[in-house]
């Protein structure tokens, strides 16, 4: 089948190849500047087109320096939630009727806002949730595409409206995709900008009316984000918008009455409770949600050891492991796991922990306490059962007194059936394991209840066909040194997983994501 172009955002790459990348520092630096003047301001709801403010609020603060407030925002309630759904499904029909085109158009518009304000965005993440400056761009640049290939596909699609003709004498049918009606979307902390609008425009362009959730820890972001979408031209209502925490706010949403279906990106538990939530509700809409990893690599006896080192170091220790694509466990050929483990150790050492804003920053800040408490609990029993063979350690030095930074941890004689090798931690922390063959190391690797995502290093053709085959992951990477199992990019590589790391088996930034939103109805008319 021919490929259908699309063309990435990829803004950092872009500067790279103009040999300009002095420029993209510069600007990058200008914006963290500018925001820094912005915060602590206190934030209201977006509800209904209007700003409401309540009685309570919470305070954010950097991870990289907990003494800068990010600002106050709103503590929404039950509430809260109750005037947000109200208002989406008072403007449901009315958006459902709005015409393709002029739907489209109000997405790409946003696209080009945040075209144009990409570096403004860029520095609101590095500072609100501690990814450095590469990785928050490419945050930004994954929205935009979001934004981007949602409306050419619905586009496309003439919004999921297909004529079917006359099966019959004096009959006439459509066969259509109609959206649900109301939505809440719950956005994580580690994608904020690019998760949250990317589940977001995948329910609005659909016809679907929201109300969304930000985690408690990122609200900055996803709210620049929604004032975007918004000021492109969603009418009042169509899009909602509450902070707040889980008990209060979340639950309230996936809970109510007139919610008729969820997108949620976060824990296991989390995802599997709102469809348990769903089920004893006897709602029929859908929960499209993304679940986690545990996400393993095999390097075998014939890979290109060099490419595997930074393909491993690069996939476990960006953004310090917070993500559900982070490379978690390691299966080796026993041949060569001392050279790989020596390599992979001393690479890690030399990573740069540091503030997201910092140029030469690798290692990010963890973005809470009870995420700190739980790197202290994993490397020490690691170093207990195993062998830490470095890192393992907390970071208060010099600039890094006021954050919460970590060491990038290589662990090994930790057993595949151990906790640490079977959880998922969001941490900078990977284990390494021998296997004798290729076999044992499918075997080991599809031997979770996580199916995101999977690499291999190899120069056998044989053995890379043979793991395509027979892994179970939603996202295979074979001999990608820059990064072995992160760093996905819309249409090109779908993001989503099997087994318990999704609900549904279509992947955002793919070809089948959008009709999940919606349901098929057949009308037909006799002449």
């Amino acid at each position: 089948m021919t490929p259908i172009e699309f063309e990435n955002e990829l803004t950092y790459h872009g500067f790279e190849q103009a040999d300009d990348i002095e420029t993209f520092h510069e600007a990058y630096d200008n914006a963290v500047a500018t925001i820094r003047d912005d915060l602590g301001s206190t934030h209201d709801l977006l509800i209904n087109g209007d700003r409401l403010t309540t009685d309570k609020h919470f305070d954010v603060r950097s991870p990289g320096d907990q003494s800068l407030i990010v600002g106050e925002f709103a503590a929404g309630d039950a509430s809260d939630i109750d005037a947000a759904v109200a208002a989406a499904s008072e403007i449901a029909n009315e958006w459902e009727r709005t015409d393709v085109a002029d739907r489209v158009a109000i997405f790409r518009d946003a696209a080009e806002t945040m075209r144009t304000r990409k570096f403004e965005l860029a520095a609101t993440i590095s500072i609100e949730n501690g990814k450095n400056r590469t990785e928050a761009m490419a945050d930004v640049d994954e929205a935009i595409d979001f934004l981007e290939f949602y409306a050419r596909e619905f586009e496309r699609s003439d919004g999921y409206d297909f004529d079917t003709g006359e099966p019959t004498p004096d009959q006439h049918t459509q066969n259509v995709l109609r959206p649900y009606g109301v939505f809440g979307v719950i956005a994580p902390f580690n994608f904020p900008m690019a998760i949250f609008v990317g589940m977001t425009a995948g329910a609005l362009i659909t016809g679907n009316t929201v109300v969304t959730k930000p985690a408690e820890s990122t609200p900055l972001i996803a709210e620049k984000c929604a004032e975007i979408l918004h000021n492109s031209g969603l009418p009042d209502g169509v899009l909602n918008f509450v902070t707040g925490d889980g008990p209060n706010a979340g639950q309230p949403l996936v809970e109510h009455e007139d919610v008729s279906g969820v997108a949620f990106t976060g824990s296991r538990e989390v995802g599997l409770s709102i469809r348990e939530t769903f089920s004893e509700q006897g709602k029929h809409g859908p929960v499209i949600a993304e679940l986690g990893g545990k996400n393993p690599v095999i390097v075998s006896d014939d890979a290109d050891l060099e490419g595997a080192v930074e393909g491993v170091l690069k996939g476990a220790f960006s953004f310090s492991g917070q993500k559900c694509s982070a490379t978690s466990r390691v299966y080796v050929h026993e041949d060569v796991i001392d050279t790989f483990t020596a390599a992979l150790a001393d690479e890690a050492e030399d990573l740069v922990v540091g503030p997201a804003t910092k140029r030469e920053a690798f290692v990010s800040p963890i973005i809470s306490d009870h995420a700190l408490e739980r790197y202290e609990s994993i490397t020490e029993r690691a170093a207990a059962d195993g062998t830490v063979l470095t890192g393992g350690s907390v970071r208060t030095d010099g600039n890094l007194s006021d954050g919460r930074f970590v060491e990038p941890t290589v662990v090994t004689d930790i057993p595949h059936e151990h906790d640490l090798a079977r959880d998922e931690h969001f941490l900078p922390f990977v284990t390494i394991h021998p296997i004798s063959d290729l076999k044992e190391g499918i075997k080991k690797s599809n031997d979770t209840e996580y199916g995101l995502c999977a690499g291999i290093f190899s120069e056998d053709d044989t053995e890379i066909e043979r793991w395509f085959d027979e892994i179970e992951a939603g996202m295979c990477y074979a001999n990608r040194s820059q990064s072995a199992t992160t760093g996905a990019l819309v249409q090109a590589q779908p993001f989503g997983g099997w087994k318990y790391s999704g609900t549904t088996g279509k992947f955002a930034g793919g070809y089948w994501y959008l009709q999940q939103f919606m349901r098929e109805q057949t009308q037909t008319r006799v002449k």
